[in-house]
């Protein structure tokens, strides 16, 4: 069941290198007075880095906290821009909505909550659901499905975004002006 969150944005893309994580940098960074917690999911279980405290580990997912500035990863990145909280979540898609309710216990309700994942669309229904994709690259199939989904598409090159990040501001819901949108 798709459950209806207004307090998150979630970000996806059709593929690696396409600018999610610097477009979420960039959101954070514009509404850093507001405690933002950020969440990177993914489905692929790496070994953790040193700064990614373990909250829950299972066989079936892996959530941690960030805790290091400085380790280069997506989200020490968050932390850097200026995250209050990031969370790093491994897991399967049959775990994902178990896996993120256990996160969602370890916010603050209602505050503003930015989201890296494609799958967490199937289950959740954000105030925005931002895809990114090279303006210049072909979409691969797989991503088409969740392009379709998107309530807004944002192409980048190079850095720079068809919609600038600080166009989604956060006061008790993410918003955004219809023309920064267009």
């Amino acid at each position: 069941m798709t459950q209806i969150s207004k307090n998150i944005l979630l970000i996806s893309g059709s593929g690696r290198n396409v600018g999610k994580t610097s477009f979420i940098r960039r959101v954070i960074a514009h509404n850093v007075g507001q405690k933002i917690a950020a969440i990177k999911i993914t489905p692929h279980f790496h070994e953790p880095t040193s700064g990614l405290a373990p909250i829950v580990v299972t066989d079936n997912y892996r959530i941690f906290q960030e805790t290091d500035l400085t380790s280069g990863k997506d989200s020490s990145l968050f932390l850097q821009a200026g995250a209050d909280r990031v969370f790093y979540i491994q897991t399967s898609d049959d775990y994902l909505e178990e896996a993120f309710g256990l996160v969602l216990e370890q916010l603050d309700p209602g505050k503003p909550v930015v989201i890296e994942s494609a799958a967490l669309r199937k289950i959740l229904k954000p105030t925005f659901y931002l895809f990114i994709q090279n303006k210049f690259e072909d979409i691969k199939p797989s991503a088409l499905e969740m392009q379709k989904l998107a309530d807004v598409i944002v192409y980048s090159d190079s850095g720079q975004f068809s919609i600038d990040p600080s166009a989604f501001n956060f006061d008790q819901t993410w918003k955004t002006k219809q023309d920064d949108i267009s």
